[in-house]
């Protein structure tokens, strides 16, 4: 996971990824049907359904599991370029993770999530603000930290982001939780350990204007990371995927660091 990514390249990569995860997502169905083709069970009655619901049961956690885990080094090595600790990164597969049952039924059979528990689901905020930190790690340039607003807004946003993954632990997390269980733990075995339930409350109540928030704190950063990083030096620029740095000339008031051109 080391070495520099550059924007573009980010850009490159996590759009891949998400497309193609996409067109599983929406392509879906044409593989459950294709399934059923190639297996002979359509026209038998209920033995079509049943592949489907079983189909999506055990398939969908193997896209949704790959998708995620090809987020991990992307987003860690361009965390670690944007001068961030890489395991900011690891908040964007995480909540796409936290958003499971969406992602479950999506393009599903609906005996998915009626085999599942799963008979309503909300809009997907997690991952909703999962695909804005691409679009920000994208696009954003390396904060400069001599610059008071940009600092601002980096802790502002680092005290958002610390709240919407308690959030997101406490809410999807849960049910995740009750999912490993399901999944992992014999029949009798013991039982997970769950806080109270006006903590699950609140942070539902709570999960939109935190995303929000959020998305609005990452936009103003990468305002002023682009506007102010555009204005300091005109004279580098990414290419290639390297970063070119400019000094002013020696005795000038920003002789002092580097500066990066606009991306």
């Amino acid at each position: 996971m080391g070495g520099y990514m550059s924007g573009s390249q980010f850009g490159v990569k996590a759009g891949w990824r998400v497309g193609i995860f996409l067109a599983l997502t929406i392509g879906f169905p044409f593989i459950v049907y294709g399934l059923i083709v190639a297996t002979g069970a359509r026209g038998v009655g209920g033995a079509s359904g049943a592949l489907a619901v079983v189909a999506g049961i055990y398939l969908k956690p193997v896209i949704i599991l790959g998708f995620v885990i090809s987020l991990l080094s992307p987003c860690w090595q361009r965390m670690r370029s944007l001068g961030f600790s890489g395991f900011a990164g690891l908040l964007v597969p995480l909540l796409f993770l936290l958003d499971w049952p969406f992602l479950m039924i999506a393009g599903a059979h609906w005996g998915v999530g009626f085999s599942l528990g799963i008979l309503r689901v909300n809009l997907p905020w997690f991952a909703m603000t999962a695909l804005a930190m691409l679009v920000a790690m994208s696009m954003a340039s390396p904060p400069d930290d001599s610059s008071p607003s940009q600092r601002v807004a980096m802790r502002i946003c680092g005290i958002l982001a610390i709240l919407l993954a308690v959030i997101s632990l406490l809410t999807a997390g849960t049910s995740l939780l009750y999912v490993a269980r399901i999944w992992f733990v014999a029949p009798g075995g013991p039982a997970p350990v769950l806080l109270p339930a006006k903590f699950g409350y609140w942070a539902f109540v709570l999960k939109p204007f935190v995303c929000a928030a959020f998305c609005a704190a990452m936009a103003a950063m990468v305002y002023l990371s682009r506007n102010e990083s555009s204005g300091q030096s005109s004279h580098g620029s990414e290419a290639g995927g390297t970063p070119m740095m400019a000094r002013p000339p020696a005795g000038s008031p920003g002789s002092s660091r580097a500066e990066f051109g606009r991306r």
